[in-house]
Protein backbone atom coordinates (compact mmCIF):
# COMPACT_ATOMS: atom_id res chain seq x y z
CA UNK A 1 0.00 0.00 0.00
CA UNK A 2 1.44 3.57 -1.06
CA UNK A 3 2.10 5.80 1.84
CA UNK A 4 0.28 8.78 2.21
CA UNK A 5 1.76 11.65 4.65
CA UNK A 6 -0.51 14.01 5.72
CA UNK A 7 0.41 18.05 5.06
CA UNK A 8 -0.41 20.35 7.25
CA UNK A 9 -3.73 21.51 5.66
CA UNK A 10 -4.94 17.85 5.68
CA UNK A 11 -4.35 18.23 9.59
CA UNK A 12 -5.97 21.03 10.00
CA UNK A 13 -9.31 20.16 7.94
CA UNK A 14 -9.35 17.22 10.22
CA UNK A 15 -9.22 19.17 13.29
CA UNK A 16 -12.08 21.29 12.33
CA UNK A 17 -14.28 18.54 10.55
CA UNK A 18 -14.09 16.97 14.68
CA UNK A 19 -14.64 20.01 16.12
CA UNK A 20 -17.55 20.87 13.63
CA UNK A 21 -19.29 17.47 14.66
CA UNK A 22 -18.52 17.59 18.04
CA UNK A 23 -20.34 20.98 18.07
CA UNK A 24 -23.18 20.34 15.70
CA UNK A 25 -23.60 16.87 18.46
CA UNK A 26 -23.89 19.31 21.40
CA UNK A 27 -26.14 21.68 19.37
CA UNK A 28 -28.88 18.89 18.52
CA UNK A 29 -28.72 16.82 21.82
CA UNK A 30 -29.78 20.18 23.70
CA UNK A 31 -32.30 20.73 21.32
CA UNK A 32 -34.20 17.41 21.16
CA UNK A 33 -33.89 17.11 25.11
CA UNK A 34 -36.22 20.73 24.55
CA UNK A 35 -38.02 19.25 21.96
CA UNK A 36 -39.07 16.25 23.41
CA UNK A 37 -41.76 18.47 25.89
CA UNK A 38 -43.16 20.10 22.35
CA UNK A 39 -45.16 18.15 19.38
CA UNK A 40 -43.52 16.15 16.96
CA UNK A 41 -43.58 17.87 14.09
CA UNK A 42 -40.83 19.77 15.88
CA UNK A 43 -38.99 16.74 16.26
CA UNK A 44 -39.34 16.12 12.50
CA UNK A 45 -38.25 19.57 11.33
CA UNK A 46 -35.03 18.98 13.27
CA UNK A 47 -34.59 15.80 11.55
CA UNK A 48 -35.00 17.52 8.55
CA UNK A 49 -32.76 20.54 9.76
CA UNK A 50 -30.14 18.12 10.41
CA UNK A 51 -29.88 16.15 7.32
CA UNK A 52 -29.62 19.24 5.45
CA UNK A 53 -27.03 20.46 7.10
CA UNK A 54 -25.08 17.07 6.58
CA UNK A 55 -26.55 16.91 2.93
CA UNK A 56 -25.48 20.48 2.22
CA UNK A 57 -21.47 19.95 3.44
CA UNK A 58 -21.60 16.76 1.25
CA UNK A 59 -22.13 14.67 4.62
CA UNK A 60 -18.27 14.66 5.34
CA UNK A 61 -16.82 17.89 6.40
CA UNK A 62 -13.56 17.42 4.22
CA UNK A 63 -15.01 18.49 1.75
CA UNK A 64 -17.51 20.79 3.15
CA UNK A 65 -14.03 23.21 4.29
CA UNK A 66 -12.21 22.19 1.23
CA UNK A 67 -15.13 23.98 -1.16
CA UNK A 68 -15.04 26.84 1.68
CA UNK A 69 -11.52 27.65 0.69
CA UNK A 70 -12.04 27.08 -2.97
CA UNK A 71 -14.52 29.56 -3.28
CA UNK A 72 -11.82 32.38 -1.50
CA UNK A 73 -9.91 31.49 -4.82
CA UNK A 74 -9.84 34.32 -7.50
CA UNK A 75 -8.04 33.65 -10.67
CA UNK A 76 -8.90 35.40 -14.30
CA UNK A 77 -12.15 34.34 -15.96
CA UNK A 78 -13.57 33.17 -12.66
CA UNK A 79 -17.36 33.04 -13.03
CA UNK A 80 -19.35 35.10 -10.54
CA UNK A 81 -21.20 32.52 -8.17
CA UNK A 82 -23.80 34.96 -7.20
CA UNK A 83 -25.19 35.12 -10.45
CA UNK A 84 -26.79 31.30 -10.54
CA UNK A 85 -28.70 29.68 -8.25
CA UNK A 86 -29.97 26.03 -8.45
CA UNK A 87 -34.05 25.06 -8.05
CA UNK A 88 -36.24 22.25 -9.14
CA UNK A 89 -39.13 21.64 -11.38
CA UNK A 90 -42.68 20.76 -10.25
CA UNK A 91 -45.23 18.29 -11.60
CA UNK A 92 -46.15 20.40 -15.12
CA UNK A 93 -42.84 20.85 -16.11
CA UNK A 94 -43.80 24.22 -16.66
CA UNK A 95 -42.63 26.12 -13.03
CA UNK A 96 -39.54 25.89 -11.27
CA UNK A 97 -38.85 26.78 -7.42
CA UNK A 98 -35.36 28.25 -6.18
CA UNK A 99 -35.31 26.97 -2.57
CA UNK A 100 -32.13 29.05 -1.80
CA UNK A 101 -33.66 32.42 -2.46
CA UNK A 102 -35.26 34.78 -0.61
CA UNK A 103 -37.11 38.40 -1.85
CA UNK A 104 -33.78 39.98 -0.71
CA UNK A 105 -31.83 38.42 -3.16
CA UNK A 106 -33.42 39.99 -5.85
CA UNK A 107 -34.82 37.19 -8.05
CA UNK A 108 -35.74 39.02 -11.24
CA UNK A 109 -32.18 38.91 -12.09
CA UNK A 110 -32.27 35.16 -13.42
CA UNK A 111 -34.08 35.11 -16.52
CA UNK A 112 -32.40 31.68 -18.09
CA UNK A 113 -32.30 28.29 -16.52
CA UNK A 114 -29.90 25.11 -17.46
CA UNK A 115 -31.38 21.76 -16.63
CA UNK A 116 -29.59 19.40 -18.94
CA UNK A 117 -26.78 19.67 -21.48
CA UNK A 118 -28.08 21.95 -24.70
CA UNK A 119 -31.39 22.53 -22.95
CA UNK A 120 -31.23 26.69 -22.26
CA UNK A 121 -34.48 27.96 -21.60
CA UNK A 122 -35.82 31.53 -20.94
CA UNK A 123 -37.91 31.86 -17.49
CA UNK A 124 -39.87 34.78 -15.89
CA UNK A 125 -39.54 35.59 -12.15
CA UNK A 126 -43.58 35.07 -10.50
CA UNK A 127 -43.65 35.42 -6.55
CA UNK A 128 -41.68 34.42 -3.07
CA UNK A 129 -43.39 31.87 -1.09
CA UNK A 130 -42.74 30.90 2.57
CA UNK A 131 -42.84 27.59 3.79
CA UNK A 132 -46.34 26.40 4.28
CA UNK A 133 -47.64 24.39 7.10
CA UNK A 134 -47.73 21.39 5.81
CA UNK A 135 -44.23 21.20 4.17
CA UNK A 136 -42.72 17.59 5.01
CA UNK A 137 -38.96 19.99 4.40
CA UNK A 138 -38.58 18.16 1.31
CA UNK A 139 -37.03 19.69 -1.53
CA UNK A 140 -39.10 17.87 -4.22
CA UNK A 141 -42.12 18.11 -6.62
CA UNK A 142 -44.32 16.73 -4.10
CA UNK A 143 -43.67 19.19 -1.96
CA UNK A 144 -43.19 22.34 -4.49
CA UNK A 145 -46.16 24.61 -3.26
CA UNK A 146 -44.98 24.35 -0.03
CA UNK A 147 -41.61 24.42 0.04
CA UNK A 148 -39.96 27.99 0.91
CA UNK A 149 -38.18 29.79 -2.35
CA UNK A 150 -38.86 32.19 -5.33
CA UNK A 151 -41.01 30.51 -7.91
CA UNK A 152 -40.52 30.85 -11.84
CA UNK A 153 -42.47 30.24 -14.56
CA UNK A 154 -40.73 28.64 -17.72
CA UNK A 155 -41.40 31.11 -20.81
CA UNK A 156 -40.97 28.41 -23.87
CA UNK A 157 -41.62 24.41 -23.73
CA UNK A 158 -41.88 21.92 -20.99
CA UNK A 159 -39.29 20.85 -18.46
CA UNK A 160 -38.56 17.49 -16.79
CA UNK A 161 -40.58 16.84 -13.86
CA UNK A 162 -38.67 17.00 -10.84
CA UNK A 163 -35.05 17.43 -12.44
CA UNK A 164 -32.65 19.61 -10.76
CA UNK A 165 -32.12 22.98 -12.86
CA UNK A 166 -29.91 26.10 -12.35
CA UNK A 167 -31.16 29.72 -13.03
CA UNK A 168 -28.52 32.22 -14.06
CA UNK A 169 -28.52 35.75 -14.94
CA UNK A 170 -28.61 36.85 -18.65
CA UNK A 171 -24.88 37.10 -18.96
CA UNK A 172 -23.62 34.49 -15.96
CA UNK A 173 -21.75 32.54 -18.58
CA UNK A 174 -20.63 35.33 -21.15
CA UNK A 175 -17.25 34.37 -23.18
CA UNK A 176 -18.33 30.74 -22.33
CA UNK A 177 -19.32 28.24 -25.39
CA UNK A 178 -22.28 25.56 -24.34
CA UNK A 179 -20.46 22.27 -25.27
CA UNK A 180 -22.68 18.76 -26.71
CA UNK A 181 -22.76 16.17 -23.99
CA UNK A 182 -23.51 12.58 -24.37
CA UNK A 183 -23.69 10.43 -20.77
CA UNK A 184 -21.90 7.00 -20.83
CA UNK A 185 -23.44 4.32 -18.60
CA UNK A 186 -20.92 1.48 -18.69
CA UNK A 187 -17.45 3.51 -20.31
CA UNK A 188 -14.04 3.14 -18.76
CA UNK A 189 -10.95 5.07 -18.84
CA UNK A 190 -8.23 4.23 -20.90
CA UNK A 191 -5.23 2.18 -19.05
CA UNK A 192 -3.00 5.31 -20.61
CA UNK A 193 -5.42 8.00 -18.92
CA UNK A 194 -5.68 5.70 -15.59
CA UNK A 195 -1.24 5.71 -15.40
CA UNK A 196 -1.54 9.07 -15.71
CA UNK A 197 -3.98 9.55 -12.95
CA UNK A 198 -1.92 7.40 -10.74
CA UNK A 199 1.08 9.23 -11.47
CA UNK A 200 -0.43 12.69 -10.90
CA UNK A 201 -1.85 11.74 -7.44
CA UNK A 202 1.06 9.40 -5.99
CA UNK A 203 -1.61 7.14 -5.26
CA UNK A 204 -2.82 3.56 -6.86
CA UNK A 205 -6.67 3.43 -8.64
CA UNK A 206 -8.36 1.17 -7.51
CA UNK A 207 -11.97 1.63 -9.33
CA UNK A 208 -12.82 4.08 -12.24
CA UNK A 209 -15.79 4.46 -14.87
CA UNK A 210 -17.22 7.19 -17.46
CA UNK A 211 -20.00 9.37 -16.60
CA UNK A 212 -20.00 11.03 -20.16
CA UNK A 213 -17.88 12.35 -22.87
CA UNK A 214 -17.82 16.11 -24.75
CA UNK A 215 -15.73 15.16 -27.66
CA UNK A 216 -12.67 12.89 -28.65
CA UNK A 217 -10.32 13.40 -25.99
CA UNK A 218 -12.25 15.03 -23.03
CA UNK A 219 -14.25 12.41 -21.08
CA UNK A 220 -15.65 13.27 -17.49
CA UNK A 221 -15.28 10.02 -15.22
CA UNK A 222 -15.23 8.74 -11.64
CA UNK A 223 -11.96 7.46 -10.20
CA UNK A 224 -11.73 5.90 -6.34
CA UNK A 225 -7.94 5.61 -5.27
CA UNK A 226 -6.95 3.45 -2.82
CA UNK A 227 -7.59 3.69 0.93
CA UNK A 228 -4.77 4.84 3.43
CA UNK A 229 -6.09 4.06 6.47
CA UNK A 230 -9.47 5.27 7.51
CA UNK A 231 -9.16 7.55 4.59
CA UNK A 232 -10.57 7.27 1.40
CA UNK A 233 -10.73 9.75 -1.83
CA UNK A 234 -12.35 9.63 -5.25
CA UNK A 235 -11.96 12.71 -8.09
CA UNK A 236 -14.25 13.23 -10.52
CA UNK A 237 -11.55 13.57 -13.55
CA UNK A 238 -11.55 15.15 -16.67
CA UNK A 239 -9.12 14.39 -19.28
CA UNK A 240 -8.39 17.03 -21.81
CA UNK A 241 -5.67 17.15 -24.70
CA UNK A 242 -3.33 19.30 -22.27
CA UNK A 243 -4.21 18.26 -19.08
CA UNK A 244 -6.28 16.22 -16.56
CA UNK A 245 -8.43 18.25 -14.24
CA UNK A 246 -9.91 17.24 -10.69
CA UNK A 247 -12.52 17.60 -8.20
CA UNK A 248 -11.38 15.36 -5.18
CA UNK A 249 -13.69 14.34 -2.95
CA UNK A 250 -11.56 13.03 0.69
CA UNK A 251 -13.39 11.56 3.13
CA UNK A 252 -13.13 9.01 6.49
CA UNK A 253 -14.58 5.52 5.77
CA UNK A 254 -16.26 4.23 8.32
CA UNK A 255 -16.92 0.76 8.60
CA UNK A 256 -19.12 -0.01 5.54
CA UNK A 257 -21.93 2.56 6.99
CA UNK A 258 -20.88 5.43 4.99
CA UNK A 259 -17.79 7.25 3.33
CA UNK A 260 -18.91 10.01 0.89
CA UNK A 261 -22.57 10.24 1.59
CA UNK A 262 -25.14 8.77 4.20
CA UNK A 263 -25.89 5.17 3.94
CA UNK A 264 -23.38 4.74 0.80
CA UNK A 265 -21.86 1.95 2.28
CA UNK A 266 -18.55 3.18 1.95
CA UNK A 267 -19.02 2.65 -2.12
CA UNK A 268 -19.29 5.68 -4.78
CA UNK A 269 -20.46 5.04 -8.11
CA UNK A 270 -19.90 7.09 -11.49
CA UNK A 271 -23.78 6.35 -12.10
CA UNK A 272 -24.58 8.43 -9.07
CA UNK A 273 -23.49 11.49 -10.98
CA UNK A 274 -25.50 13.85 -13.93
CA UNK A 275 -24.05 16.33 -15.94
CA UNK A 276 -26.26 19.93 -16.22
CA UNK A 277 -24.11 21.54 -18.37
CA UNK A 278 -20.70 22.12 -19.85
CA UNK A 279 -18.89 25.06 -21.12
CA UNK A 280 -15.73 26.08 -22.28
CA UNK A 281 -13.73 29.53 -22.35
CA UNK A 282 -10.36 30.93 -22.31
CA UNK A 283 -10.22 29.84 -18.67
CA UNK A 284 -10.90 25.79 -19.63
CA UNK A 285 -13.98 24.09 -18.94
CA UNK A 286 -17.16 24.37 -16.82
CA UNK A 287 -19.78 22.30 -15.48
CA UNK A 288 -23.13 21.98 -13.97
CA UNK A 289 -22.88 18.63 -10.88
CA UNK A 290 -25.51 16.80 -9.67
CA UNK A 291 -24.17 13.72 -6.93
CA UNK A 292 -27.32 11.15 -5.95
CA UNK A 293 -27.63 10.21 -2.78
CA UNK A 294 -29.89 8.23 -0.23
CA UNK A 295 -31.15 11.38 1.22
CA UNK A 296 -31.12 13.60 -1.57
CA UNK A 297 -29.07 15.69 -4.05
CA UNK A 298 -25.47 17.76 -3.79
CA UNK A 299 -25.41 20.34 -6.41
CA UNK A 300 -22.45 22.24 -7.57
CA UNK A 301 -21.01 23.97 -10.65
CA UNK A 302 -17.37 23.47 -10.73
CA UNK A 303 -15.23 25.53 -13.03
CA UNK A 304 -11.55 24.79 -14.00
CA UNK A 305 -8.44 26.73 -13.29
CA UNK A 306 -5.27 24.60 -14.91
CA UNK A 307 -5.67 21.13 -13.29
CA UNK A 308 -8.06 21.63 -10.60
CA UNK A 309 -12.05 22.30 -10.31
CA UNK A 310 -12.53 25.22 -8.14
CA UNK A 311 -16.63 25.22 -6.48
CA UNK A 312 -18.42 28.14 -7.94
CA UNK A 313 -21.71 27.88 -6.65
CA UNK A 314 -23.06 24.64 -4.25
CA UNK A 315 -25.91 23.71 -2.85
CA UNK A 316 -28.16 20.50 -1.95
CA UNK A 317 -31.96 19.20 -2.22
CA UNK A 318 -32.92 17.23 0.77
CA UNK A 319 -35.30 14.50 -1.09
CA UNK A 320 -34.73 11.65 0.95
CA UNK A 321 -35.13 8.93 -1.69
Amino acid sequence: MMKHLKTKEEKDMESMKIKTCGAVLLISLSLWNFINKETMYMKKALIALLSSIFLVSGLYMDEAIASTEATKVSFVGKVNGDAMTFAYVDKTGKHLLAFDLNPSDRPKRFTKVICSPGNVRGVKYVKYQKEGKQSNHRNAANNITQDAGAWFDVVNGKLKENESCLLIEKDAFQGHTFLPYKPVKQGRFSDKTIRKVTEFKKRKVIKQGLIGKISPGVQIGLVEFERTGKNVLASIVMTTPNRLVFEDFPATYVDGVWSWRADDGGEIDPQLFTILFVTKSKTGYTLGLEWIGAEGNHLSVLQQNGNTFYSINESGRYITY
